[in-house]
């Protein structure tokens, strides 16, 4: 009963009920036309970023697929080849960010939340396009990365070098592993700024200050 007295341990167990809620909601209702237009927007630009590589994005099934240009070495031979794009780390920043800023208290909530979200649009835009590079590097250099392996036809261009190899894995591993996390919350961050030095760096400052208070002091030798 005293923890929940605290409005750090308040604030804990409300972000852990609103992250379920969102994500349960993004899951079922939100996630699909996030999906539908991020992926409209991605193949409304491919043709200007990849002219000569990309004939478009498609989206089935919830599971996105690049139709690239560089032909396959099949017999008989095909013109294209669909490979795989990954929609859902880009749009689950949104949940993420949406549970945390429903759990912090403040005005202007409806303000907040449409800030964010704004600001989390060009973020996801970015995670896709940079694991849609790296799936058509691996295309062209056909050699396993990460964990991520080619597909068994080889196309008909000239790989990568390694340096831009390895720089598009990174590149990747940015949009798949750190992105989806550091994202939202940097931008719950930077519109809650007096909420996290009242409550989150206050609080621990009281604790401390308050177990140091009750610490019992060191025992008095007699003889001195």
């Amino acid at each position: 009963m005293r923890r929940l007295r605290d409005p750090l341990w308040r604030w804990l167990l409300s972000a852990v009920f609103s992250l379920a809620l969102c994500l349960g909601l993004w899951w079922w209702w939100v996630r699909e036309p996030l999906l539908e237009g991020l992926a409209r927007v991605v193949g409304f630009a491919s043709p200007w970023l990849w002219p000569d590589t990309v004939l478009g994005v498609g989206l089935q099934d919830h599971s996105g697929w690049i139709i690239t240009l560089l032909p396959p070495l099949l017999d008989p031979p095909r013109l294209f080849m669909a490979l795989p794009l990954s929609f859902n780390r880009a749009v689950v920043i949104f949940p993420l960010f949406w549970g945390l800023t429903l759990a912090t208290p403040g005005r202007a909530l409806l303000r907040r939340l449409f800030l964010g979200t704004v600001t989390l649009l060009p973020v996801a835009l970015t995670m896709v396009l940079l694991y849609a590079q790296f799936q058509l590097v691996l295309y062209r250099t056909h050699l396993p990365a990460l964990t991520e392996i080619p597909p068994a036809d080889f196309a008909l261009a000239l790989p990568d070098s390694p340096a831009s190899f390895y720089l598009w894995g990174l590149g990747r591993q940015l949009a798949m592993l750190v992105l989806p996390i550091v994202a939202p919350l940097l931008v719950w961050l930077s519109l809650h700024g007096a909420f996290l030095r009242t409550v989150i760096v206050g609080g621990w400052l009281q604790r401390a200050m308050h177990s140091h208070t009750l610490k019992p002091p060191a025992p008095v030798d007699p003889e001195i």
